[in-house]
């Protein structure tokens, strides 16, 4: 995200029902009603901390298969799920099983330039405001912004 991004909701509107966003002390807390993105990030750092979430998360981790358990191990028909998962910096493979699996895969994750005809004869630079963080670099820049929609 860029550096000034605030919420376009105030902060009564994020909350969950039982850990409400309310204002907190601290070095670098943002008291403000449309607080910035750091002060929501330090919001959902506070609620994995409060409700033990930090130490059933596994970071780093990229998710190789996820498939219904199977007879082989001894649960087929349970409605649990076999993932395997390998840790990036160890490089440690693990097969678990869980009761469970929650899909979140970022559909936004990946940004979708526009395809227009000539842009390609355009002199300056193409970027998609995925990649957008500080206005710095486009001082005394003539700058063309282009937008569709969210999809």
């Amino acid at each position: 995200v860029y550096g000034s991004l605030r919420t376009n909701l105030p902060r009564e509107c994020m909350g969950f029902r039982d850990f409400p966003f309310m204002i907190r002390s601290g070095e670098s807390r943002d008291p403000r009603r449309y607080p910035s993105h750091s002060e929501v990030l330090a919001y959902l750092q506070d609620f994995a901390k409060e409700f033990g979430i930090e130490e059933m998360t596994r970071f780093e981790t990229a998710v190789v298969r996820v498939t219904p358990a199977a007879k082989s191990d001894g649960e087929e028909g349970t409605g649990k799920w076999r993932i395997e998962s390998t840790e990036k910096e160890r490089k440690v493979h693990r097969e678990e099983s869980y009761d469970a699996v929650v899909v979140c895969n970022g559909h936004y994750i990946e940004p979708r330039l526009a395809e227009i005809p000539g842009i390609s004869c355009w002199p300056g630079k193409k970027m998609h405001s995925h990649n957008y963080r500080l206005p710095q670099p486009f001082k005394d820049e003539v700058v063309v912004l282009i937008g569709n929609s969210a999809r």
